[in-house]
């Protein structure tokens, strides 16, 4: 696809209607046009150059559950057969409730990256337009070029400018801050109240026992209800938006400017994050501090993630994943393993090395431990395995080979190359795979041209064949 040109209706009972524009080349001479959508949108009808086509889309056994965020693949039949080479216009339009309601007016997109149709996600120029209830806030990737209220509803239109890979939105009551740096405009925005599964429950009520000894006048009860303190995601929103601006400037300032100049957080319930170019999705445990009760029941590591690796992973995906991306699911592995280590080297800025040796030491421990066979979670299955890694008996196995051990071999490749030349070889890396999809091979090669002299002319990395434990994809 060369283009996006997507119009979006959210209705009051959150249902989303769209109408997707693409400008499409076949690269063979053919009448259908596969694309790939999230099994929550149902497509309405098609038409490619102008006339009517044909839809088949499977209904799917799993249509009727609750939440479900898998996609299915469509294929848009023209009237005639589409010459190879030659550009063509499709417009579909589609219609689901992708859009979830988790209580407290916090709102999320459960099918964030498959809400409209596409193929492979490929670089495309987007232009999206939302027409939504005035009293949401509404966010997504690209910058506003108009932003206006009619009666009760509100329309919104923003443009990337440049081809990005995908694009994504959000809603909620949002409050907001900017703060400009590194030549990017960062928008954080915090739900005004933490979503339903985030309240405490109220305490059990409290009953006075009766006592044999009379109280002296004016003596309080020795027994009282304490006041439930309710979360709040915006009590620190300016020192958030300062560590967001710091890290985004750390890693400018290594891997040069960040696909778009415009950048917007915004919450979403559960303990993950997502970066799509310019936008980037935060748990909601993100915005709190150390002191918030729903993070006093985490663990020290736990805390550490949410606090501080969370989000610089997230806007590391900028550069890894958005501006160079991966060749296929066996290299997947590299974009996370990136953006993970881009996070700990923030980490190691602000904090020193001490947390990143434990976090190395956490993720090393993780990989040693046992399955319920007695293996260890490391010997599941190559990294480059990706999704294929996920098995009933080691059901953590694709998370923590693909982050933990990643980070591990990005790691081992620093200790080899030493703090200038690995630095020098992200930024070179950036630079030589920019809009291109790197393999795990071509990924090898060009980090052995980065090894230091004693080593590279008679040593090179290669692939590794050991199945012993913490065996890296690369040896020396």
């Amino acid at each position: 696809m060369a283009s996006y040109r997507i119009d979006a209706n959210l209705d009051p009972d959150l249902r989303l209607k769209v109408v997707t524009k693409m400008r499409a080349t076949p690269a063979v001479a053919t009448r259908a046009l596969p694309f790939d959508i999230s099994r929550q949108m149902q497509i309405t009808g098609a038409r490619v150059d102008g006339s009517a086509a044909e839809v088949f889309q499977r209904e799917s056994l799993r249509s009727g559950l609750i939440r479900n965020t898998g996609n299915d693949t469509v294929l848009i039949v023209a009237a005639e057969v589409l010459a190879a080479g030659k550009e063509v216009e499709v417009e579909i339009q589609h219609e689901g409730n992708v859009v979830l309601d988790a209580g407290n007016n916090v709102y999320y997109v459960g099918a964030r990256a498959s809400w409209y149709p596409s193929r492979g996600h490929q670089f495309a120029s987007f232009d999206l337009t939302f027409n939504y209830s005035k009293d949401l806030d509404l966010v997504s990737t690209g910058h506003i070029v108009e932003d206006r209220t009619e009666g009760d509803r509100r329309i919104t239109r923003r443009q990337t400018g440049i081809p990005v890979r995908l694009a994504g939105f959000n809603l909620g009551v949002y409050q907001r801050t900017k703060i400009t740096r590194a030549g990017t405009v960062i928008e954080i925005c915090a739900n005004r109240r933490a979503e339903r599964a985030l309240q405490p429950s109220p305490p059990p009520p409290i009953t006075q026992p009766l006592s044999p000894f009379p109280r002296r006048r004016g003596e309080l009860p020795s027994i009282s209800n304490d006041i439930v303190r309710q979360p709040d995601p915006t009590a620190r929103l300016e020192p958030f938006a300062e560590d967001i601006a710091s890290a985004l400037e750390f890693m400018s300032a290594r891997f040069g400017p960040p696909p778009l100049r415009t950048l917007t957080i915004s919450p979403v319930p559960g303990a993950f994050g997502q970066g799509f170019p310019g936008m980037i999705y935060l748990s909601t445990l993100s915005y709190f501090g150390a002191n918030e009760a729903s993070l006093r029941g985490l663990s020290d590591q736990q805390q550490l993630f949410f606090r501080e690796i969370l989000y610089a992973h997230e806007i590391a995906h900028q550069w890894w994943g958005n501006v160079v991306t991966a060749g296929g699911y066996h290299d997947e592995w590299l974009m996370e393993a990136l953006a993970q280590y881009s996070a700990l080297l923030h980490l190691e800025k602000r904090k020193g090395t001490k947390p990143v040796e434990q976090v190395l030491d956490q993720y090393r421990g993780d990989l040693l431990a046992k399955t319920e066979r007695g293996d260890t979670i490391e010997s599941t299955g190559p990294i480059v395995l990706g999704s294929r890694l996920n098995s009933s008996q080691a059901q953590a196995a694709w998370r923590i080979i693909t982050y933990e051990k990643g980070s591990w071999i990005v790691h081992m490749l620093r200790r080899q190359m030493g703090d200038a030349r690995f630095l020098a070889m992200l930024s070179e890396l950036r630079k030589r795979f920019e809009g291109k999809r790197l393999t795990t091979e071509s990924f090898r090669t060009f980090a052995a041209g980065f090894l230091p002299p004693p080593i590279r002319p008679t040593r090179s990395l290669r692939r590794s064949t050991s199945s012993g434990s913490m065996a890296p994809v690369f040896q020396c």
